[in-house]
């Protein structure tokens, strides 16, 4: 369904893709009951509205990405947040950025127009915790199974970050912040993560519960309002480079990791599993 607008001297406004309203002065009203219609002054006023193109559980992005940029960590970090030098607590992996450079500088000579529906929360039963121990064929089942798809390297981390190529989706964007996303959490005494051999053993249950419920930190939401994308679980996408595997993971979880937008983890195969993979997915915009 579209309603249009049409007004004789005009202002232009837009809100966030889905309507197109021009407007002649503070005189004109307009009631979508009732339309066409005219104000006192004589002016025909319409609506144009755009029906939503993502499900109701999806957000829409749209913009043009940087397929490279230049990162620049400022301040590395400890699991406290103190500032350190030490080369065994920094790196794109292992490494927590306490502040990055301002802005992230695209060195790409062209950029990548996208647009399509991603998952506004990671994957979970209805009021449940993040699914985890998802293989990455399981996450490309779910997806499947919704009459959705995996999520591609470069869109998950578009819909992170956003048009300003911003390394963390919360705050300014380039201050670490463990308050606002579940990361950066000690590991239980007496907790060793390794003998968290299946989703049923004592050690994974502890794991799972340390994840939290899609949108309980409010703040950990990215420019184009996606959910909880680093911290908390890991997510599987696809890699879009091929190699070694299909299959890669982003976003951090729990604990101590990279927990920004664009690194990935390429070293698990498709088949891999643990308390740390969870899913979330991605879909084509239909109009």
């Amino acid at each position: 369904m579209r309603i249009k607008i049409i007004v004789a001297s005009t202002i232009i406004v837009g809100c966030m893709g889905l309507a197109h309203i021009r407007i002649p002065s503070a005189k004109a009203r307009a009631n979508t009951d009732d339309l066409p219609m005219k104000d006192t002054s004589g002016a025909l006023i319409e609506f144009s509205v755009r029906p939503p193109v993502c499900p109701d559980d999806m957000v829409e992005v749209e913009g043009d990405y940087c397929p490279q940029v230049e990162e620049t960590c400022l301040q590395w970090v400890d699991a406290s947040g103190r500032t350190t030098t030490d080369k065994a607590l920094t790196g794109s992996e292992v490494g927590r950025c306490g502040a990055f450079k301002q802005p992230t500088r695209c060195l790409s000579r062209s950029l990548v127009h996208k647009r399509y529906c991603i998952d506004r929360y990671e994957h979970a039963e209805p009021g449940e915790k993040p699914s985890s121990w998802l293989t990455w064929y399981d996450a490309k089942r779910i997806a499947e199974g919704e009459n959705k798809r995996l999520c591609t390297q470069s869109e998950w981390t578009f819909a992170c970050e956003g048009p300003e190529m911003q390394p963390y989706p919360y705050g300014d964007g380039y201050h670490r912040d463990p308050t606002a996303c579940n990361f950066d959490n000690a590991v239980p005494d007496g907790l060793d993560v390794f003998r968290a051999t299946s989703h049923d053993s004592k050690e994974a249950k502890i794991l799972d519960g340390m994840l939290t419920i899609g949108g309980t930190r409010s703040r950990c939401v990215s420019p184009f309002g996606v959910h909880d994308q680093v911290g908390n679980i890991d997510e599987w996408v696809i890699n879009e480079g091929g190699h070694p595997y299909v299959s890669g993971l982003m976003g951090g979880h729990v604990f101590g990791v990279r927990s920004r937008c664009r690194p990935i983890t390429i070293a698990h195969a498709p088949s891999f599993s643990w308390y740390e993979t969870g899913a979330r997915s991605c879909k084509d915009v239909v109009e």
